[in-house]
């Protein structure tokens, strides 16, 4: 008997009489909405797929008390997933290839699901990492949701009282990231209550930097756990109380019952750990790689199970609609499936194929894979392997060789899909700005092409600063699509100490063909904010920074491209560059 088979009886006692008449979803008012999105969480980081290390009561429950997808596919990495999951297409369609540097853009006509079910009346708000574009037509606010409150980059630097966006606003929260998204999540459901309502919470953890409140690593490092593993475990057990969090909220206010809740992950684990045995982790087209835990339950209508039905976050969006019974006709051709009949139990799962793909910007390097209910086909630069996962679930023997025809059938199959999404792949590098309604705009780092001796902070540009300015005539640009011209305030976010004052710098606007010289005269002290870091990190530092002003460009619709470039430095380094800032006069 498996843990999670030992859980059932316990967890359905006491309420047996839930399930035990599910209503016709077509009879009952529409439900609301619960989709909470884990970061960088394998499927064993729970309890009840067998991992004894880690405490996680509250999923563990939510697992038994909803229908459970077995075998639930995402992509490998975070923005490709979330934009697969928001509009029921394949990544590439949309525009994102990649998770930093414009490649998460998703495209503003994407028609998202938020959009869908705002037009038909749902309050809709999204509290955490967004992760698919940051710039005016892709901020969460105007893909459907009517409250943002978290952050748009791939990763979030610092986990305590940290800089977020409300809408479009900057602010400063106050505690830990994942309880302070808990809260406004809870807020929002508590405002919405007598409304129907969408709440996305996509959690940023157990994505690395490890930071975590004290009292959950040492739980775990106090059992002798690693630094990681500490921090990974202690992570996913706060986010384990926040959901509990959640589902109380939910109950005290007696929406249980017309709420469909669902949990995923976006990826495989982000590190090696426990995995239920299965090859490979986060950035792997390997089972193991894009394999996570699917949960969801509405006790009105779903009746608690376990499917071993194959599905994907690209179903996410049909199936939603479906079960909310919300017609719409989508302009671009939908990939997902609807699967609500599944879930009612009103057809026994099909076969079907599933096809992964890395995500990179250098299209032509991507490892790929496919697989139906019983072969996965794995290609890479090197070879290409076949398992049979009924037979060898950990893909531990090559069976290519000997079962050619099933080699060859799944080739053509991933071929065919792979060209067909590459063919029309354009990716949305260029920012988009310059609308009328917009204040200003804000061109991070992360974005801009570098020249010269500069480099980023980290290997990671999402969240890094430029530094090593040190070569005259050095320079970083951004390509921008001005929509409608005017009057801009422009600023530079930078950090410089006394000892390094006086270097002159330009901005150059090329619609303008203007150049503003400045020189950095005034001191800032970029201070690196408290190490609250357990395990050493590979992201850039969080640090302190200010804004000078630059001067004035006067913008002229149509296509612009905009440099920070060193004229002159005063000593051995001109400063840390952050980004630039544009405000409507």
């Amino acid at each position: 008997m498996n843990i999670r088979e030992n859980l059932v009886p316990l967890y359905l006692t006491g309420i047996a009489s839930l399930f035990t008449s599910c209503g016709n979803p077509a009879e009952s008012p529409k439900p609301n909405i619960v989709l909470i999105l884990a970061d960088d969480m394998g499927w064993g980081d729970l309890g009840i797929n067998g991992n004894i290390l880690i405490e996680t009561p509250v999923l563990d429950r939510l697992a038994v008390q909803s229908l459970s997808f077995d075998r639930f596919y995402v992509c490998p990495l975070s923005a490709p997933t979330r934009a697969e999951m928001l509009t029921g297409r394949y990544f590439l369609r949309t525009g994102v290839s990649s998770v930093t540097s414009g490649y998460e853009n998703m495209r503003s006509d994407e028609l998202t699901v938020a959009e869908i079910l705002k037009e038909n009346g749902y309050a809709t708000g999204c509290f955490g990492k967004w992760h698919n574009g940051g710039y005016y037509q892709q901020h969460p606010v105007r893909q459907g949701f009517d409250e943002f409150v978290g952050f748009c980059v791939g990763h979030l630097g610092y986990y305590f009282d940290a800089w977020y966006l409300h809408n479009d606003e900057n602010i400063k929260s106050t505690g830990y990231t994942s309880d302070y998204f808990t809260d406004k999540a809870l807020d929002f459901i508590d405002r919405n209550k007598e409304n129907k309502f969408f709440c996305y919470v996509p959690y940023n953890v157990p994505h690395s930097p490890f930071q975590i409140p004290e009292k959950y690593f040492s739980k775990y490092n106090s059992a002798g756990l690693d630094s990681t593993l500490s921090s990974v475990y202690g992570m996913v057990e706060n986010m384990d109380e926040n959901i509990g969090r959640i589902l109380q909220k939910l109950d005290g206010l007696g929406l249980t019952e017309n709420t469909i809740v669902i949990f995923l992950s976006d990826n495989g684990p982000n590190t090696t750990r426990y995995n239920g045995e299965m090859k490979g982790r986060k950035g792997s087209v390997d089972e193991g790689g894009v394999r996570v835990p699917f949960y969801i339950s509405w006790p009105a209508a779903i009746k608690p199970g376990i499917t071993s039905q194959l599905a994907q976050d690209i179903d996410i969006m049909p199936t939603l609609l479906s079960l909310c019974n919300i017609g719409y006709n989508p302009v671009k051709a939908v990939d997902g499936i609807d699967l609500s009949v599944i879930i009612h139990r009103k057809s026994k799962p099909f076969d079907r194929y599933i096809f992964s793909r890395q995500a990179f910007q250098q299209l032509e390097r991507c490892n790929a894979s496919v697989r139906d209910n019983r072969f996965r086909l794995v290609r890479t630069g090197n070879d290409t392997l076949l398992y049979d996962l009924q037979t060898d679930p950990s893909q531990e023997t090559d069976i290519s060789g000997r079962e050619t025809d099933i080699t060859m059938k799944l080739i053509e199959k991933l071929s065919k899909w792979e060209n067909e999404l590459v063919a029309d792949y354009i990716p949305v590098t260029t920012v988009e700005a310059g609308f009328r309604d917009e204040k200003m705009f804000t061109l991070p780092v992360q974005d801009a092409i570098l020249s010269g001796e500069i480099r980023y902070s980290s290997i990671h540009p999402n969240q890094s600063h430029t530094e090593n300015w040190v070569q005259n005539g050095d320079s970083i640009y951004w390509t921008l699509n001005i929509h409608n011209g005017g009057t801009y305030q422009v600023e530079m976010q930078y950090g410089c100490p006394a000892s390094l004052t006086g270097s002159r710098m330009s901005f150059y606007s090329e619609s303008e063909s203007k150049s503003l010289i400045f020189t950095i005269d005034k001191a800032f002290e970029s201070e690196i904010l408290p190490d609250r870091d357990y395990v050493k990190r590979s992201e850039s530092v969080e640090r302190t920074w200010t804004w000078m002003d630059i001067g004035v460009v006067n913008l002229k619709p149509g296509p612009e491209k905009m440099t920070i470039k060193l004229i002159e430095k005063n000593k051995n380094e001109a400063a840390l560059l952050k980004a630039i800032r544009l405000t409507k006069q």
